[in-house]
């Protein structure tokens, strides 16, 4: 049986907001998965008691190279479905955080920039409710809408982005909402920048990192010296946001990804970075992006299991959950 819920969200943020501000029968709105809300795992709860807000962004405009992030967030739903409620790693159930996965955000066909408005504003009524939310992509252009609703609620923290790619583009194709340009972006914006698992930069992105005191990780020295977690930690600011891209692990472990590249990393040492900032950090939001899926169903689980691991990490930070 589909894993479908009743809506429930706020009016703020809803789909009758958007409609409401866009134009109800303004055809250049796409509103993915046929407004349809699915849950994540086996467990809805209603929003009013719900920590957690997953929030599908099924927008994948912005791509260059293979299609198909836009259902990423399906998927990784879909998959959730069939994870065991209980992670033995944590000795919790994340799911009695009280998890409610949110209508996916619609976007407008042939605008970046109303797109991120629109990303910006869900994001944003979620965070105001008092919601921690965990984003599910879509690309990578979605974290700068996602990263800027959270300082609007929130206040100033850093950054920490896992990924292959460094994306500090000024631009890329012509558009400054590239997913290969978020990271250019906020750090214009001021945000403390950490990156792990870099594999693919160009020298000029190297040349900005550099100016900017962006904390650089890339996987070849992770692999010749291992995971340089204490570094990391010091080169964060005492509150986090975490943007990962699915193709920061290696494509034996993730195959499912648009841009894929190897010698990236493991889903062990992906896990162990997540659980060590979640120890000593103030993890203030996440997104997940850049799943695309291809028919290989195991990647699904991984995504859904790493989100999941994740929202357990969360739960034990902020005292929600007691490991048995």
């Amino acid at each position: 049986m589909l894993a479908q819920a009743s809506m429930g969200a706020p009016a703020k943020g809803s789909w009758g907001s958007y409609q409401a501000r866009w134009g109800e029968g303004n055809k250049g709105i796409r509103y993915p998965l046929g407004a349809m809300r699915l849950i994540f795992g086996e467990r809805d709860v209603p929003y009013q008691e719900a920590r957690v807000v997953v929030l599908p962004v099924p927008y994948d405009l912005s791509l260059s190279f293979l299609p198909g992030a836009r259902r990423g967030p399906e998927a990784i739903l879909l998959a959730s479905r069939e994870l065991e409620p209980f992670l033995l790693e944590l000795s919790v159930a994340p799911e009695e955080v009280g998890i409610y996965a949110a209508e996916p955000v619609p976007f407008v066909a042939g605008s970046a920039e109303k797109s991120h408005i629109l990303i910006r504003e869900a994001a944003l009524a979620h965070l105001l409710a008092g919601k921690f939310v965990v984003a599910l992509g879509g690309d990578h252009s979605i974290t700068h809408p996602l990263v800027m609703a959270h300082r609007e609620a929130l206040g100033e923290f850093s950054i920490l982005h896992i990924d292959a790619h460094a994306d500090l583009y000024p631009e890329w194709q012509g558009s400054v909402y590239s997913h290969a340009s978020p990271f250019y972006r906020l750090l214009q914006e001021g945000f403390p920048l950490v990156q792990v698992g870099i594999r693919a930069m160009d020298q000029d992105s190297l040349g900005l990192a550099r100016e900017k005191g962006v904390g650089l990780f890339p996987a070849h020295r992770i692999h010749r010296e291992g995971l340089p977690l204490k570094a990391i930690l010091a080169a964060l600011g005492r509150r986090v946001y975490i943007s990962l891209d699915f193709d920061a692990l290696d494509p034996a472990f993730m195959p499912s990804v648009g841009t894929p590249l190897p010698g990236g990393l493991s889903y062990r040492q992906v896990v162990d970075l997540l659980e060590a900032v979640f120890q000593e950090k103030e993890v203030v939001g996440m997104d997940f992006v850049e799943l695309s899926p291809n028919g290989q169903f195991h990647a699904e689980m991984t995504a859904a299991q790493l989100v999941y691991h994740a929202i357990g990490l969360k739960g034990l930070q902020a005292g929600w959950l007691s490991p048995l």
